[in-house]
């Protein structure tokens, strides 16, 4: 009985996760607008704007991590991606939705993102 409540636990953390396709981020380059972003990764989980630059935040949730793509806008176009995890000793035990969990484990402003904010 204890090992069914397990795994329908398991299956409800993993069907109630956001499951964005970020495998697909392949396709992005250096220039793209955020409409053409949009088209090939969907909307994103979260998005916020600091300064001048745009950020927008894509996950994975999984079992022991969470897979995140975070893209970042600079005048509308991409100019910086950044893949990060977040385990669930970054949460400290907490599970749920990735997005949740956004800009946390070993998430870091890239250096040109941080220039860039500088301006």
């Amino acid at each position: 009985m204890k090992q069914t409540i397990t795994l329908l636990a398991c299956l409800c953390f993993v069907c109630c996760g956001v499951q964005q396709n970020l495998k697909v981020s392949y396709k992005l380059s250096s220039g793209m607008t955020k409409a053409e972003v949009e088209n090939i990764m969907g909307a994103p989980a979260k998005s916020d704007f600091k300064q001048n630059v745009e950020e927008w935040h894509y996950c994975r949730t999984g079992f022991n991590s969470d897979e995140f793509l975070a893209l970042f806008f600079y005048e509308g176009k991409l100019v910086e991606k950044l893949n990060y995890t977040v385990t669930l000793a970054d949460t400290r035990g907490a599970t749920g939705s990735c997005s949740k969990f956004i800009k946390m484990g070993n998430y870091r402003e890239p250096d040109r993102i941080i220039e860039l904010r500088m301006r």
